[in-house]
């Protein structure tokens, strides 16, 4: 009987032992279940392969089960207020989900995405001490990085403010202090190439806008060239419609002029002055002929922008997008 009941209560510990285990490692446990019957797609497997992740990174990212979706699937699971700007990706009860954005231009936008909910899920698997450990340092970051980082997290609210710019430091900033590149460097194995991503995606409307503000100070120099030639012009010919009448009146009254050599003299000086004209007039003409090819470029600038936003728009409907 002794034998026996050792046996049970053995049993018993066995079982309680087990179940502390399980209940201190519960999280961790679903995420090695979830990970084990995770299955990506061929894309999300070369997605995965090109974030380096290390055996940490790639943990989390399994658990996370991330999938590239469609308009239909991505607006059911990310857009939950009607919102209708755009929204790369989301994380949400667990899942990232990634809008599956088709475009050629945009060479690691998807990528970029995926790293970015990444952190977030890095993030939600943080305890509230850990979160807080790093809030010296992104604020940091952030001081040193306001012309990239602040109005892209003031569009949050106090509560998710910390989490952006974690998850903002680590995919769109490349020096960061030693204890984030530490951290980061426990996800990711090159966090520059992360970054790299990000740039790769964010250059071509960078570089966009700054081709527009270019021809938009190109366009206000040349019309202001128009506006002052205009003016020379209007006030030259109005000059010379004054002296060509007041030439012709002395050229019909007899004795005005006192020699031929007076008239032809005269008569030269007024047509110089009308091929002086007319120069200024094939100036404002070459001007006007720039200016509208500059609004022909900028105008193309428009719609190649308007195009690209609509890309990666989920609440575009496709027959929208040329």
């Amino acid at each position: 009987m002794k034998k026996k009941n050792f046996i049970k209560w053995g049993v018993v510990a066995v079982i309680a032992v087990l179940l502390v285990v399980f209940v201190v490692n519960r999280d961790y446990l679903a995420d090695l279940f979830r990970g084990m019957i995770y299955k990506p797609s061929e894309e999300m497997l070369d997605i995965r392969e090109n974030l380096a992740l290390t055996g940490k990174g790639s943990f989390i990212f399994n658990a996370s089960q991330p999938v590239l979706s469609g308009r239909a699937e991505f607006n059911a699971a990310c857009r939950k207020n009607g919102d209708e700007t755009a929204i790369l990706g989301c994380y949400t009860e667990g899942n990232v989900f990634v809008y599956d954005i088709d475009s050629e231009e945009l060479k690691g936008i998807k990528e970029l995405t995926a790293a970015h909910e990444l952190l977030h899920a890095v993030w939600a698997r943080m305890g509230n001490g850990e979160q807080k450990q790093y809030t010296k340092a992104l604020n940091e970051v952030l001081e040193n990085n306001r012309d990239v980082l602040e109005e892209e997290i003031s569009y949050y609210d106090n509560n998710e403010k910390q989490e952006e710019l974690y998850v903002r430091a680590g995919t769109e900033i490349k020096k960061l202090p030693d204890v984030l590149e530490k951290h980061f460097g426990e996800i990711f194995k090159d966090q520059d190439k992360i970054v790299d991503y990000y740039n790769s995606y964010i250059g071509v409307f960078n570089n966009l806008k700054a081709e527009m503000n270019a021809l938009t100070v190109e366009m206000e120099t040349i019309q202001a060239q128009i506006d002052t030639k205009t003016t020379e012009y209007t006030g030259g010919v109005d000059a010379l419609n004054a002296e060509i009448k007041e030439f012709n009146e002395c050229a019909e009254t007899a004795g005005c002029f006192n020699s031929q050599w007076a008239f032809n003299t005269r008569r030269a000086a007024l047509l110089r002055e009308q091929e002086s004209l007319e120069y200024i007039y094939n100036e404002i003409d070459g001007l006007i002929n720039k200016y509208n090819e500059l609004v022909e470029k900028y105008n193309a600038d428009i719609v190649y922008s308007d195009k690209l936003n609509q890309k990666i728009n989920s609440s575009v409907k496709p027959a929208e997008i040329e």
